[in-house]
C-alpha cells in the first residue's frame, strides 16, 4: 500500500491537514461542552478537570510548539475564565500565567523582569506600609496577619493594555491583605485604616454584606498612605481567604470540617444556575463553546434589583439582558428601566429612566419597566448582550413573528403616509394596496405589511405607487423633488407640508435655534424635534430611519425655548440665592433648579432650566452668571435626559 504523502498533491495534503485540524477543534469543543454539561449535575467534575488542566499546563514543555499553542489558547479562553467564575483564584492566576508564557513568551519574560525590578524598588515602601498596618492593628487590639500580596503577571499585563500606562504608574502591583478572626474585626479594622489614612472616594467596596455570586467575601479600600501614595487594602477573615483562593472547591473542604459558609441551599441555587445556562445555550458544540466564552466567562458586572437581589451579567449588558435574566415574560414586555446610581462628581444618588440599549454599570440599582404593549423585535437582537436573552428573543420571534411583522409593517406605512401629509392608512383602500406596483405582487394587504415589517420590501417602493393616487384624490399635495428622493423635508417646501403636522421640541435634549436638528415622526404626537446628537435617536438610525425627517428651524414657529444649564462653583452660603437673582434680573424665567454639594471638595453644582425667547439671550446670561462670586463655569447641559 502507498502512504498518503506519496500519492497526494501539495493541495490535497494541505486540505487533509486542514480537515484534521478542524476535526481536532470540533473534538475539543465537544469535550468542553460535555464537561460544562456534566458540571451542572456535579460541580466536582469541573474541579477535577481544572486540576487536570493545571497539571497539563505545568508539564506542557514536553509537547511540540503547535500543541503548546493550542493547549495554551484553550486554557486562556476557557479554563482560566472558568476558574475565575468558580472563584478559584489561585488556579486562575497560575493557568493565566502559564498560558501567557507559551502564547507570548518574549513579552512574558520581559514583563516578569520589569515587574521584579519594580517590586525591588518599591520594597522599602511595601515593608513600611505593612509595619504601619501591623502597628495600627496592635493599637486597636485586633489579632491580625498583614502581608503584601503580589498581582500575577497576566493581570498586570491586562491592566497595562487597558490603561496604556507605564509599569511605574500602576499603584497596585501589590495588594495589602489583612486577615482577622471575625467579621466584626473586618469592619473594625476598616475604620482604623481610614482613621490612619484618607480613603479614595468611590473605592470602598463591601463584598461581605454583598458577596459575589461565586461566594467571594472581603472588604476593599484604596487609601492615600505614605507620601500620598495609593495603596489597595483587602480585609477578610481566614475562612474568607480560603474561599477566595479555592472558590467552590472550598465548599467540600470546609463541609467535611463542619465549617462550610455556603449552605446546601446556596449550592443547589448555584447548580440550578448552571442547569439554566445548559438549557439556554446552543447544542452545537462550536456554538456552545463560543457562547460560553462570550457570555458566562467574560468579565462580569453586578447590579441590584429594587428588592436588593444581586444579579451578575457580562460587561456591556443592557436592561433587556437583566429583564430576561429575571424572567422570560418580563423580558418579552420590557419597555425600559429606571436606574438609581451615583453622580460621579458629587456622589449624590439620582434616579433616571434609560432606554433598552443602555449599557448597565456595576453597582446600579435597576428597576425594569414593563408594558403589555411592548414585545420583542428584530432590533432587540442588535444590542442585546447575553446568549440567554438572544435565544429567548429568537424563540418569541419564531412563534409570533408573523403578527409582529404585520404590526410593524402597518406602522411603517402609516408613518410614511403621515409624513407625506396624508391621514395615514385611513387614506388608502384595500385595492390601493393590492394593486401596489412593487417588484412582487401580494395576495392580500396583510402580506404586503408583513413584507414591510420583515424588510423584504421598502416603504419608499410602496409610496411611489400610492403617492400619485393620493395626489389625484387630493389627499396629499404634489410631491417635491426632495420627497421623491426619500420622503424628507427640506427648504421652503417644508412650510406647506409640515403645517399640517404638529411640530414640538423634545424635552430630552432641549434643542435651541441654531442647533443641528432632526425630526422624529410620532404617529400620536406629530413630529418631535431633537438635537442631531440626541441619544434617543440612536435606536431609530438604521432600523426605523423612515421615521427620521430632515428639518430646519425655518419651519418651526418661534416659541419659548427650554435651556438646561449646569453651573459649577466653590460652595458658599447664599450661592443659589445669588444665581437665582441674576437670572430674575435678566428677565428670564427659571422653570426648575436643583443644587448638589460635595462637602469634602467644597464644590457645588447647580442644574437649572431657563426659559428663553431667543437664542441671543444665552451668551449674556452666561456672562452675568460667570461674574457671580465663586462661580467656576457655566454651560449648557447637553446630556440631560434621553426620553421625550
Amino acid at each position: 500500500m502507498y502512504s498518503h504523502t506519496a500519492t497526494e498533491t501539495p493541495e490535497q495534503l494541505e486540505q487533509r491537514q486542514y480537515q484534521t485540524r478542524e476535526q481536532q477543534r470540533r473534538q475539543r469543543s465537544e469535550t468542553v461542552r460535555k464537561m460544562l454539561l456534566a458540571m451542572a449535575e456535579d460541580p466536582r467534575v469541573v474541579v477535577l478537570k481544572l486540576a487536570d488542566r493545571l497539571h497539563n499546563m505545568r508539564t506542557l514543555s514536553v509537547m511540540n510548539q503547535a500543541q503548546q499553542q493550542n493547549k495554551a489558547r484553550e486554557t486562556r479562553e476557557i479554563y482560566a475564565p472558568l476558574a475565575r467564575r468558580l472563584g478559584m483564584v489561585l488556579a486562575q492566576a497560575e493557568l493565566e500565567d502559564l498560558a501567557f508564557s507559551y502564547l507570548e513568551p518574549e513579552k512574558f519574560t520581559k514583563l516578569a523582569g520589569e515587574v521584579e525590578e519594580e517590586k525591588r524598588k518599591r520594597q522599602p515602601i511595601i515593608d513600611q506600609i505593612c509595619r504601619s498596618l501591623e502597628e495600627e492593628m496592635d493599637k486597636a487590639g485586633i489579632h491580625a496577619t498583614v502581608r503584601a500580596w503580589p498581582k500575577h503577571l497576566s493581570s498586570i499585563n491586562r491592566k497595562l493594555e487597558q490603561s496604556g500606562a507605564e509599569l511605574s504608574q500602576i499603584h497596585d502591583l501589590v495588594a495589602y491583605r489583612i486577615l482577622v478572626d471575625t467579621v466584626h474585626d473586618c469592619y473594625l479594622a476598616l475604620g482604623h485604616i481610614h482613621a490612619l489614612w484618607r480613603p479614595k472616594d468611590g473605592r470602598i467596596k463591601d463584598f461581605i454584606a454583598t458577596p459575589k455570586v461565586n461566594g467571594y467575601q472581603s472588604l476593599h479600600t484604596t487609601v492615600f498612605c505614605l507620601d500620598n501614595q495609593l495603596a489597595e487594602v483587602q480585609i477578610r477573615t481566614h475562612e474568607m481567604e480560603r474561599i477566595a483562593d479555592y472558590g467552590i472547591a472550598s465548599y467540600w473542604y470546609l463541609k467535611e470540617r463542619g465549617g462550610a459558609r455556603l449552605s446546601t441551599g446556596e449550592m443547589i441555587t448555584w447548580i440550578e444556575q448552571l442547569r439554566e445556562w445548559q438549557r439556554e445555550l446552543p447544542q452545537n458544540a462550536d456554538e456552545f463553546v463560543e457562547a460560553v466564552k462570550g457570555d458566562i466567562f467574560q468579565e462580569q458586572i453586578f447590579v441590584f434589583t429594587p428588592k436588593g437581589e444581586v444579579k451578575d451579567l457580562p460587561r456591556g449588558s443592557t436592561p433587556l439582558d437583566l429583564a430576561y435574566r429575571i424572567h422570560s415574560d418580563i423580558g418579552d414586555h420590557c419597555a425600559g428601566a429606571r436606574i438609581i446610581t451615583n453622580l460621579e462628581d458629587s456622589g449624590r444618588l439620582i434616579t433616571r429612566i434609560v432606554p433598552l440599549d443602555y449599557e448597565l454599570k456595576g453597582g446600579e440599582i435597576v428597576d425594569i419597566m414593563v408594558s403589555k404593549d411592548a414585545h420583542p423585535t428584530r432590533e432587540w437582537l442588535s444590542f442585546v448582550r447575553t446568549t440567554s436573552a438572544r435565544t429567548k428573543i429568537r424563540r418569541y420571534l419564531k412563534t409570533y413573528e408573523r403578527d409582529v411583522n404585520l404590526q410593524l409593517g402597518r406602522e411603517r406605512l402609516d408613518l410614511a403616509l403621515k409624513a407625506a401629509g396624508a391621514a395615514g392608512l385611513r387614506a388608502v383602500s384595500y385595492d390601493d394596496l393590492l394593486n401596489a406596483n412593487t417588484h412582487k405582487k401580494y395576495s392580500a394587504p396583510d402580506e404586503l405589511f408583513i413584507a414591510l415589517g420583515r424588510d423584504d420590501l421598502v416603504v419608499g417602493e410602496v409610496m411611489e405607487h400610492l403617492a400619485p393616487l393620493l395626489q389625484q384624490r387630493g389627499e396629499i399635495k404634489a410631491e417635491t423633488e426632495s420627497s421623491k428622493n426619500g420622503h424628507h423635508h427640506n427648504g421652503s417646501a417644508e412650510n406647506s407640508e409640515l403645517s399640517q403636522v404638529v411640530v414640538k421640541l423634545a424635552h430630552c435634549c432641549c434643542p435651541l435655534p441654531g442647533d443641528p436638528i432632526v425630526g422624529l415622526l410620532n404617529p400620536n404626537k406629530g413630529i418631535i424635534v431633537h438635537r442631531n446628537d440626541c441619544r434617543t435617536l440612536r435606536r431609530y438610525r438604521g432600523h426605523e430611519s423612515e421615521r427620521l425627517l430632515e428639518i430646519n428651524w425655518l419651519v418651526i414657529e418661534p416659541q419659548r425655548y427650554r435651556a438646561p444649564i449646569i453651573l459649577t462653583a466653590h460652595d458658599r452660603a447664599g450661592l443659589l440665592r445669588d444665581v437665582a437673582a441674576v437670572v430674575a434680573d435678566a428677565g428670564i424665567n427659571m422653570t426648575s433648579v436643583a443644587s448638589t454639594t460635595n462637602a469634602s471638595l467644597q464644590k457645588a453644582v447647580i442644574t437649572a432650566t431657563l426659559e428663553i425667547e431667543a437664542i441671543d439671550q444665552i451668551e449674556p446670561i452666561f456672562e452675568r452668571l460667570q461674574q457671580v462670586k465663586n462661580v467656576v463655569s457655566v454651560k449648557r447641559d447637553l446630556g440631560r435626559g434621553i426620553h421625550s
